[in-house]
């Protein structure tokens, strides 16, 4: 829907009108950034030829007034978490625990700019997920985005969507908070339960069922 655009749009533009500002582009790991965010940014945010470029070193775009974007990932929060930000922009905002986001927010007191914020952007997940239950009681403002809002959206992506059923046309189609039909753990949360793969050490107790 457009939603990443928007996002960088506004962090390029904080980034012009406050010199020296800090901000944080993260995401749950930092290669995940890689082919989505950073992409955006570079091909259609930064104005061509853009004195604004990464600095492979110290993993930040520099702005000629002394703004910088750092970019980094949960999987290596040492980093991220080191330092002091104006703006911190969350990809995929889902893929975060609640921990993570809080754990966060308590980065925010650069105090360049005249306000502190965290962004985060996300497709829908079940109802029962932190950021909507953050939402329902006012702890975060959700603004929703619809797919005819981005102008680059083609009918025949549109129909692709359409194709899609249960819960996945539920969620990214029409933008609903969803959850599977019949699911019994109804506090499951994909972001939490599920871990990335691993070798299992070989002194691990099995269960077979």
């Amino acid at each position: 829907t457009g939603k990443s655009r928007a996002v960088l749009e506004k962090l390029n533009f904080c980034c012009v009108k406050y010199p020296g500002m800090r901000a944080l582009m993260v995401r749950k790991t930092r290669e995940s950034l890689t082919q989505s965010a950073m992409v955006t940014l570079e091909k259609h945010v930064l104005t061509q030829p853009s004195p604004v470029r990464l600095h492979h070193e110290t993993q930040e775009y520099r702005y000629p007034n002394g703004s910088v974007i750092v970019v980094g990932g949960m999987d290596k929060s040492s980093k991220v978490m080191s330092t002091e930000y104006d703006v911190i922009y969350v990809q995929e905002a889902r893929e975060l625990s609640e921990d993570d986001w809080e754990m966060l927010s308590s980065r925010l007191r650069n105090h360049v700019m005249p306000y502190q914020q965290i962004i985060g952007d996300t497709n829908p997940d079940a109802p029962m997920h932190w950021i909507k239950q953050r939402a329902n009681r006012g702890a975060l403002t959700l603004i929703e985005s619809r797919h005819e809002d981005n102008p680059t959206v083609t009918p025949d992506y549109l129909e692709t969507l359409d194709a899609l059923t249960g819960v996945r046309h539920q969620r990214l189609r029409l933008g609903l908070w969803a959850a599977a039909e019949n699911l019994i753990y109804d506090m499951w949360n994909a972001s939490v339960h599920l871990i990335d793969r691993f070798p299992i050490p070989e002194q691990w107790t099995r269960f077979r069922v």
